[in-house]
């Protein structure tokens, strides 16, 4: 039986080293420091050294709040200049991440949405190595670096989906990213709800250790008394989905619930209700096949919950001077402009 089988062993001994998190002191894992190899540093370098230079080079002085128009100009300035949308500059840019084999199949419309992926990420990394690695650990601001982390690689994914014309699937994501929105949104209206969120993650991760040493015919005696420990803290009903809500536990309806306390629109229903018919097996799922156009509505809306999480941890993040701050935080903006302009102008939308 695969049970049985030392390969099935092997790979249940790594997810559970995987999976092994350090959450003392109601610590998030730190996922900040994960190795990465010589390409990868190397962008990550380039993007440090482009945002050190998009604050060294800025001569705006004064009141920033009453300086907002002139600093967006600059900012999309300076992008444009790094990241001009035509065929003919892609080119270059594209070679640099070794991509040019793919350029004949890459048209503008996906080369904007590459290229805001990648101005995103470049905030990211500056914030992560200027910030996050050096200050204390502070709950509020490693909550929200977990939540961005997460949708980084929900990016990434999403980019090599385009790449690879399989926009049911960029679909898909877009339902989890929309998902993952709706309770980082509603922990921050409730930020009473964090460490139940972390002890909530520990429960699930004793839970399936359980099951992982039942498949491996392995002592578990230990594991379900740290599971019934930490359950013993709270209320009944706690094990259950979302039961880290209180108001949650025992009703329906909890994501709807927590959407009306979000800060998204109706539109943002309409699109996950139609991610959701691509997702499930349906008679719609199983004969629609979606094409770039179909996945322009959820590419938009992935852009506005970026941006929406990036604004969350502007407001929790202490930043050296708030020119710096401005900076970014019209980076993240005119990057999200800059994208969807790009698209509604090919469409004319």
């Amino acid at each position: 039986m695969l049970a049985d089988s030392e390969d099935f062993k092997k790979l249940g001994e790594q997810i559970r080293n995987f999976s092994q998190h350090k959450y003392e002191k109601g610590m998030l894992p730190d996922l900040s420091n994960i190795n990465m190899g010589a390409l990868q540093k190397q962008q990550k370098n380039s993007y440090l050294a482009d945002i050190k230079r998009l604050i060294s080079n800025c001569k705006i002085t004064g009141n920033f709040e009453n300086c907002e128009k002139e600093l967006e100009e600059y900012t999309k300035k300076y992008i444009d200049e790094k990241f001009p949308v035509s065929l003919d500059t892609m080119f270059n840019i594209l070679h640099s991440y070794q991509m040019e084999e793919a350029m004949s199949i890459i048209d503008i419309p996906l080369q904007s949405f590459l290229l805001y992926a990648e101005l995103i990420k470049q905030v990211y990394f500056y914030i992560q190595e200027t910030y996050i690695k050096k200050i204390p650990y502070n709950l509020d601001v490693a909550f929200i670096h977990e939540f961005i982390e997460y949708s980084l690689e929900l990016l990434t994914s999403i980019g090599s989906l385009l790449l690879g014309k399989n926009y049911n699937s960029v679909i898909s994501i877009y339902r989890t990213f929309y998902e993952n929105y709706i309770v980082f949104s509603y922990i921050q209206n409730h930020p009473e709800l964090k460490l139940r969120f972390i002890d909530h993650a520990k429960l699930d991760e004793f839970s399936l250790r359980i099951e992982l040493s039942k498949l491996r015919k392995e002592d578990y005696t230990e594991i379900e008394n740290q599971y019934k420990q930490l359950l013993a803290k709270y209320e009944k009903g706690f094990e259950q989905d979302y039961g880290w809500a209180p108001a949650l536990i025992g009703k329906s309806k909890k994501l709807r619930m927590m959407f009306s306390e979000s800060d998204l629109g109706d539109t943002f229903t309409y699109f996950y209700n139609l991610a959701c018919e691509y997702t499930h097996a349906t008679a719609f799922s199983l004969t629609n096949r979606a094409d770039f156009e179909n996945t322009i509505g959820f590419l938009f809306g992935i852009a506005e919950i970026f941006s929406k999480e990036f604004q969350a941890l502007f407001k929790v993040l202490q930043f050296s001077n708030n020119k710096e701050k401005h900076l970014l935080r019209h980076w993240i903006n005119v990057a999200s402009k800059n994208f969807t302009e790009v698209i509604k102008k090919w469409y004319n939308l």
